[in-house]
């Protein structure tokens, strides 16, 4: 049991360094949970919100399916930097809040070196983002990439430091 502890302990301090590593990791770093989407986003304390609203609106249950997703989920302090008006509106309309964490949801696996091809990208609620490339990293919409290739058995997640907003 020890040993149980102590490796998933490893396994968090990991994780942990690739938020705080962030982007200055090379491309081919990578993270790999061994779980679902759903389960490795509840291990990320910066996202630790949208992990809760996934639960709240029910699109945990779609995460946890075969997939492949990749997922863009905003950081905590991503929706603390919301308006508060936005914010109301959106914890007041559980529809909403569905529709604008969907936006955060795409097919098929797109790791972080791939989007260097990518002008653009589609999430699965039919919505496209720009993808850029600049010096300071890939952003897509303008949301940049904070942390990369988290990957789940279903896909992968990329923290961002903006809500997108579809």
């Amino acid at each position: 049991m020890i040993i149980t502890t102590s490796m998933k302990t490893l396994k968090l301090v990991t994780i942990s360094l690739v938020f705080v590593i962030g982007m200055g990791l090379s491309a081919n770093a990578q993270v790999e949970t061994g779980e679902d989407i759903v389960d490795s986003a509840q291990q990320f304390g910066q996202i630790h919100y949208f992990h809760t609203l996934l639960q709240d609106t029910g699109l945990d249950e779609k995460l946890r399916e075969d997939g492949p997703y990749t997922v863009l989920a905003p950081t905590t302090q991503a929706f603390q930097e919301l308006p508060e008006d936005v914010m109301e509106e959106l914890l007041e309309d559980a529809d909403k809040m569905r529709e604008l964490l969907l936006a955060h949801v795409f097919e098929g696996t797109v790791r972080a070196e791939e989007f260097a091809g990518m002008d653009n990208i589609t999430s699965v609620d039919g919505t496209e983002f720009v993808v850029s490339h600049t010096e300071q990293g890939i952003s897509v919409d303008g949301a940049m990439l904070v942390a990369a290739n988290i990957i789940a058995t279903n896909g992968v997640i990329h923290a961002i430091e903006e809500v997108l907003l579809p």
